[in-house]
């Protein structure tokens, strides 16, 4: 039988903690001991994260004025608001059992998992379907791809992958306040996604999200903690960060490095 995966459930933290962390769960799954982990966090105050290469834009600038949090992950797509959100990661070593070999077919698992949370709660919760252009759209949650998921034809869970040699993660943000407003002032009056169609509270979809991964994986589902390993990358990630915040750290299975082929 495969190992359990490992659940990691923190108190909520800044843009800089939640991506670093992201990104050390990556580096770490080259581990020959590196456990699949599932990864549920929320945001200390409201937050923007860009897209691995998205440029930066006058939002950034909007953001230092208002006080919001800047962090770039490590993932494509476009801009996410963190209001309120519940962000879920999910790292997995290469060659891993349980999840399904490809792009395509580990997008699927892991919407599918989603999908049966919601579900679990009443919520009609479906496959998106493409948004043409959703590539290159500026804003996460004002187009959709068919791996993400959608209720009542809105997208409700944003999510992109990182795929290395050694392992991936896909990480996505379930949208729970309306939080237009923010989104016409840090974007100059562009009005962003439509309100979400339903409001959950994040503890009880918390909890639906552990069931339907647990249920997913034959109860092989439980609490874990950080490596010593993973905590020393996360803490060398925020010093780059703290002195360029728009850098996202390099993720090498060997060792850690600036990355130096970032977009302005």
């Amino acid at each position: 039988m495969p190992a359990a995966w490992r659940l990691l459930r923190q108190q909520a933290g800044s843009a800089s903690w939640n991506m670093s962390l992201d990104e050390a769960l990556l580096e770490g799954a080259a581990a020959t001991d590196a456990p699949a982990t599932l990864r549920l966090y929320s945001w200390q105050r409201l937050s923007l994260t860009l897209g691995y290469r998205q440029r930066a834009g006058s939002a950034v600038e909007r953001c230092a004025d208002r006080g919001v949090e800047v962090a770039r992950r490590c993932t494509g797509g476009g801009s996410v608001l963190h209001s309120g959100d519940l962000t879920y990661a999910v790292i997995v070593p290469a060659g891993h059992p349980d999840l399904p070999e490809g792009l395509g077919p580990s997008y699927c698992w892991i919407r599918g998992v989603l999908i049966d949370a919601l579900r679990d709660l009443g919520v009609a919760a479906m496959a998106s379907v493409n948004t043409r252009g959703a590539a290159r759209a500026d804003l996460c949650f004002q187009a959709a791809t068919r791996s993400e998921v959608s209720v009542d034809a809105q997208k409700l869970i944003g999510s992109a992958q990182r795929r290395t040699r050694w392992g991936l993660l896909q990480h996505g943000s379930i949208r729970l306040r309306d939080d237009r407003e923010v989104y016409r002032e840090l974007f100059g009056g562009d009005p962003g996604p439509p309100a979400p169609v339903l409001q959950l509270q994040l503890p009880a979809l918390s909890e639906a999200l552990v069931r339907s991964f647990s249920r997913r994986l034959g109860g092989r589902l439980e609490a874990g903690e950080l490596s010593t390993e993973e905590a020393n990358s996360v803490a060398t990630r925020q010093q780059l960060r703290a002195a360029s915040p728009l850098l996202t750290p390099a993720i090498s299975s060997r060792r850690f490095a600036p990355c130096t082929d970032m977009l302005p």
